[in-house]
């Protein structure tokens, strides 16, 4: 275990004989490592070296060097053999830590030399493979080993792509507090926090200049994408040029590049390619704009619909997607008792947001939706209701939806359930002064029909008399009111902003309990089939939507009749990292679902009443749970 001890002392080393800055991937070159390992350690030695009255500098794309005089640097030369690093990292982060090297860097890696960098046993490193290999199989992917060869991983290359963008979304917050740029230059979308994360992926790639020409592409296409999507399409560019230089192309299925050479999109994302070509010195294959293209058509957009604009809108769009978008609005209409069908403004932003869905669907791409835990836990009835959609999409398109899609759509639902409710004095609140305040009050009264906006002041004018008058109060800037009817939101008022001003108004409103009738007790509601179709499904994407519930379903065609069934588990069951103690089994059939639309809605409505939740995780026996459903008006389940 000699070698563990060393590698501080051999980066200290060439630190010393190196007077001028020195690239991490420089440094790794010597030591024969990779940067992400002499980052960490770089870490230890900046903390050893302030110890020492003496400082580690590290400048973003110029490289390290020591701050010190020839005096402390003879020293350093005569001690450096000494130094050693003792710590102990826990199982996510070694985890995170084999994947990163493996995924991302070209090293071979022996067990013994994950063992040695993470000072653990060997017994530990292989017990942590087991856990790299499954989540692997995820994407398709084999991790191999050769005895005096190492670890590598072996798939297609697009496997790669899909597994190295989504271990970024996966991975811890950045704790790496070197990078350092002008954040003028930064995009208002990307946090400080992605941007470290993605900078730590690739250290070597300008990730600025690749910001630049996605801003570019979005004038030529005439629209901006949303936060989230700029992200994914920032992280998949780098994600192109690293396997481009390291020649790891990507093979587009036959005839995809060829089918899309048509399209604005195809065409902007070459002239987007052409310019990192010359920014980074390199040439991109044919297919890699395929690649590209296929992304940009992905991406959910920024929408910008009023009343006034949605005829015009809907007059150019695709049929098949209006169609899907009003059965969705009916059967959701349906189940949460909320007439949302002449709501343009739900129908527009369906229809819009459905077409990025299918290309995203149809070609394996997931769009991670960072509000999908909020979701679950605040809007757990409009989420669970919005599941239904997803046998819409199977029955019209023969796709299958996954739980970040159905947590986008949700997000429309509830904003247009909060549209259909009563208006709310509002007043806005900003401290930069009424020219901002004036624009956030434009920006929401195109966004919300329900609040009547009856003051738009600066911070020093916001009185006890308005407070006492107004439903609900917005603003930029912390504010001593210790009410539950204020929201903060940035100048920009994004779409997180949105959400929570959404989320407020979603708990002024309780809607009226109706009454369920019982349901039948005869049997035969599921064909053969209905069993493995859930699995596969589960499989592809969990139905976990919070508060510990789980609703399993299956493809509309193994269902003759719609029913729901209770599973209470005797203890927690981890599922996909979440803690599940009670299941609902829906069996959902298309025709003929006006008829059953009561009894899912009393279901979701239930979903949304903790007082509810917990009486029925404390009932254990088929006729207690039958007890409790009834005494809330929910009928019979079947046992």
């Amino acid at each position: 275990m000699a070698r563990k001890k060393d590698l501080n002392s051999e980066i200290l080393s060439v630190l010393i004989e190196e007077k001028a800055p020195v690239t991490v991937e420089e440094i790794g070159k010597i030591v024969g490592r990779s940067g992400k390992t002499v980052r960490n350690h770089l870490n230890s030695l900046a903390e050893f070296l302030k110890e020492e009255g003496m400082s580690l500098v590290k400048k973003p794309n110029v490289g390290v060097y020591l701050d010190v005089n020839e005096e402390q640097r003879v020293k350093l030369k005569s001690n450096y053999g000494n130094l050693k690093r003792e710590e102990t990292y826990d199982f996510r982060y070694r985890k995170e830590y084999i994947l990163e090297i493996l995924l991302i860097n070209k090293f071979n890696y022996t067990m013994q030399m994950f063992a040695d960098e993470l000072y653990c046993s060997k017994s530990t490193i292989v017990n942590d493979l087991e856990a790299v290999e499954e989540w692997l199989e995820n994407y398709s992917l084999k991790l191999k080993r050769k005895q005096n060869q190492g670890l590598w991983i072996e798939g297609e290359e697009i496997d790669f792509r899909k597994a190295i963008v989504e271990f970024f979304h996966d991975m811890d917050k950045s704790k790496n507090d070197e990078i350092a740029i002008d954040f003028e230059e930064l995009d208002y979308r990307l946090s400080i926090r992605n941007f470290n994360k993605l900078k730590e992926f690739f250290s070597d790639i300008d990730l600025i200049k690749v910001q630049k020409s996605i801003q570019n592409s979005e004038k030529r296409l005439g629209y901006s994408f949303t936060d989230q999507a700029f992200l994914n399409l920032l992280a998949h560019i780098a994600i192109t040029i690293k396997r481009v230089k390291g020649n790891q192309e990507i093979i587009m299925p036959d005839g995809y590049t060829k089918n899309i050479q048509g399209n604005k999109a195809y065409d902007i994302a070459k002239e987007l390619l052409e310019e990192l070509e010359e920014a980074f010195s390199l040439k991109f294959p044919e297919d890699e704009t395929g690649y590209i293209c296929l992304h940009m058509l992905g991406a959910k957009i920024q929408e910008d619909i009023t009343d006034d604009n949605c005829k015009e809108i809907l007059a150019v769009q695709n049929e098949l997607y209006v169609k899907l978008a009003k059965e969705i609005i009916r059967v959701t209409s349906d189940i949460l008792g909320v007439d949302m069908t002449k709501d343009d403004v739900l129908l527009t932003s369906l229809v819009l947001h459905i077409r990025p869905i299918i290309v995203r669907l149809e070609n394996g791409l997931k769009l991670r939706n960072p509000m999908l835990e909020t979701i679950k836990n605040e809007y757990t009835g409009i989420f669970g209701a919005t599941w239904v959609s997803g046998s819409i999409f199977e029955k019209e398109c023969g796709i299958m939806i996954n739980e970040d899609e159905v947590a986008y759509i949700a997000m429309h639902i509830a904003a247009a359930v909060e549209r259909s409710m009563k208006t709310y004095k509002t007043v806005i609140v900003c401290s930069s002064g009424i020219g901002t305040a004036q624009l956030i009050k434009t920006k929401l009264a195109k966004r919300f029909h329900n609040l009547e906006i009856i003051a738009v002041i600066s911070a020093e004018k916001l009185s006890q008399s308005l407070i006492e008058q107004s439903d609900i109060i917005i603003s930029t800037i912390p504010y001593n009111i210790s009410s539950k009817k204020v929201v903060y939101v940035s100048a920009l008022l994004n779409n997180e902003d949105i959400f929570k001003i959404n989320r407020l108004l979603g708990s002024f409103n309780q809607r009226q309990e109706s009454v369920l009738q019982p349901s039948d007790d005869d049997k035969g509601y599921a064909a053969e089939g209905f069993i493995e179709s859930i699995l596969i499904r589960e499989k592809k994407s969990s139905t976990y939507i919070g508060k510990g519930l789980a609703i399993p379903h299956s493809k509309t065609e193994f269902v003759k009749k719609s029913k729901i069934a209770v599973i209470r588990l005797k203890r927690l069951m981890v599922y996909k990292h979440e803690m599940i103690d009670t299941i609902f089994i829906l069996c959902i059939k298309m025709e003929g679902y006006d008829m059953a639309a009561n009894v899912f809605g009393q279901f979701y409505e239930m979903l949304d009443d903790d007082s509810q939740i917990a009486e029925l995780k404390k009932a254990y026996t088929p006729q207690k749970i039958n007890e409790v459903l009834r005494r809330f008006n929910y009928g019979k389940i079947d046992k």
